[in-house]
């Protein structure tokens, strides 16, 4: 081979190398004390996937790895070694190098350029996500929860005051010492910005779901003004990798729903949650917190309002074909148990092995309650039946207790003694058609109960249990809720 013809295959090889590192990152380093283990890198890579994107390095003999990441943006990835965790923020055309001990993986991770590199930044910026884990993420005197959220709230907005000014200063002298990329010095500011913000504007709800003994807290008026910062509230949305960011966004609108009167159990809040959301977001983000708006109203919403806004969503949100994919692929996910879907049908029998049907109740609320004798937890909500049933007498509901037993003979011993009345039924499912009711009806545990509405639709898939004092309040409230939520029409929102 001439010489010429060598210089010209290694440039070829030269540049196809650099070519490969621009469409992505480049992770190599040294796991200390291996067990000749795998390197794991996971990352979402699109907004509403469900499972992560992984790439696995099997570390040599010696405890080296390297592997390429094919990433197109900056993207905080998560590092996994033997169960433990943590991030790494990539850019593409990074070229990085990682050492860290398989004893403590967190702690003892080190970043550097690559061999035959320069540029710290990418070190210097995973370097300061280490330092800023340490002092704040791990540590509980920085956190909300657990003690913090208990504050009263001039104490409350002491503790975040001074907890950002110490992010902050620890980021200032990490850019000032080290220097940052544009992308990454972006996505600290806003994560450091933007979990004062969320934790501020959830502050209320958080307190009261984890503090239960204690009354909801009366602000003071100025409390929200911070939500009158220009460079904070949405208007100008950006394109950034920050999950508080995105949080905030979506929380934004929940509080602005909510200030206008509606609540979640409201049969109109997801599609109030999606139009206000996609009145007030103009920029990058949009499409992004309407998806999630969506993503909430298939879990939580009627599935016809979900199937309305989804089509929406596809026709004016202006979002990839593979978002528009995703999303139709999680509706269709839970779609059979959606608010509104028919109830699955089900094999019942009686203690005299007389046959059942869903649809003999028609025109009753439904309260379905899956159970096993076998079951401690199943046998602890029994004695509430004669209770429930009692505070109900005259109401359009019916209790049907489905059990689940291996063993018929086991469950008709216990069942003898409860007399069945016109509001308590006591059924149970054949065994050659038990797996199939259970996944009909996404039972992983039991006991588990779902409520059906007049028309024979699901109402409610994981209503309070029996022995919950509130679950009789919320029978007596659901009387009509089928017809509240299909009176609710998406296009005249």
């Amino acid at each position: 081979m001439t010489y010429p013809k060598i210089l010209l295959l290694a440039a070829t090889l030269l540049l196809a190398r650099w070519g490969h590192a621009q469409s992505g990152a480049e992770l190599s380093g040294h796991v200390a004390n291996d067990i000749g283990s795998t390197v794991n890198i996971s990352w979402l890579a699109q907004p509403f996937d469900v499972r992560e994107q992984v790439v696995r390095a099997k570390t040599n003999a010696k405890g080296n790895f390297q592997v390429h990441l094919p990433i197109s943006k900056p993207t905080l990835v998560q590092l996994s070694y033997e169960g433990e965790e943590a991030p790494i923020f990539l850019e593409p055309g990074n070229t990085l190098a990682l050492n860290f001990d398989a004893d403590n993986v967190a702690a003892s991770r080190q970043f550097a350029p690559a061999a035959g590199t320069t540029d710290k930044r990418a070190a210097n910026a995973n370097n300061y996500l280490r330092e800023f884990e340490t002092r704040y993420s791990e540590n509980e005197a920085y956190q909300v929860v657990p003690e913090n959220i208990n504050l009263l709230e001039g104490a409350f907005l002491t503790f975040l005051d001074y907890r950002r000014s110490h992010e902050r200063s620890l980021l200032k002298q990490a850019d000032r010492h080290a220097g940052l990329s544009p992308a990454f010095e972006a996505y600290a500011q806003d994560e450091i910005a933007y979990s004062y913000a969320n934790d501020r504007l959830t502050y209320v709800d958080l307190r009261e779901q984890t503090a239960g003994d204690q009354q909801r807290l009366t602000l003071t008026p100025t409390y929200y003004n911070f939500l009158r910062d220009q460079a904070l509230v949405p208007g100008n949305e950006k394109a950034t990798s920050s999950p508080h960011y995105e949080d905030f966004l979506l929380n934004y609108v929940h509080y602005q729903v909510r200030t206008q009167g509606h609540q979640p159990a409201d049969p109109d809040y997801y599609p109030a949650c999606y139009k206000l959301a996609a009145q007030l977001l103009h920029g990058p983000m949009r499409p992004v917190v309407l998806g999630r708006v969506l993503l909430e109203t298939f879990r939580f919403g009627h599935v016809a309002h979900a199937t309305a806004l989804l089509a929406d969503y596809a026709a004016s949100a202006q979002a990839p074909p593979q978002w528009v994919a995703q999303l139709r692929a999680e509706q269709a996910a839970h779609a059979a148990l959606a608010i509104g879907s028919k109830a699955p049908a089900l094999p019942l029998l009686t203690a005299t092995g007389d046959s059942l049907r869903l649809a003999d109740y028609r025109g009753k609320l439904v309260y379905l309650m899956f159970w096993d004798t076998r079951y401690p937890a199943s046998q602890h909500e029994l004695p509430f039946l004669k209770e429930v049933t009692q505070a109900l007498k005259g109401q359009p509901i019916v209790i049907v207790t489905v059990a689940l037993d291996e063993q018929l003979e086991n469950w008709q011993q216990i069942v003898q003694h409860i007399k069945p009345t016109s509001t308590n039924v006591q059924a149970y499912v054949p065994p050659l058609d038990q797996a199939a009711a259970r996944q009909a009806y996404g039972i992983s545990r039991l006991p588990a109960a779902v409520l059906l509405a007049e028309d024979g639709t699901i109402l409610d898939p994981h209503p309070k249990r029996l022995s919950s004092r509130a679950l009789q309040d919320d029978l007596k409230a659901a009387i009509g809720r089928a017809a509240a939520y299909r009176a609710v029409l998406v296009t005249k929102l």
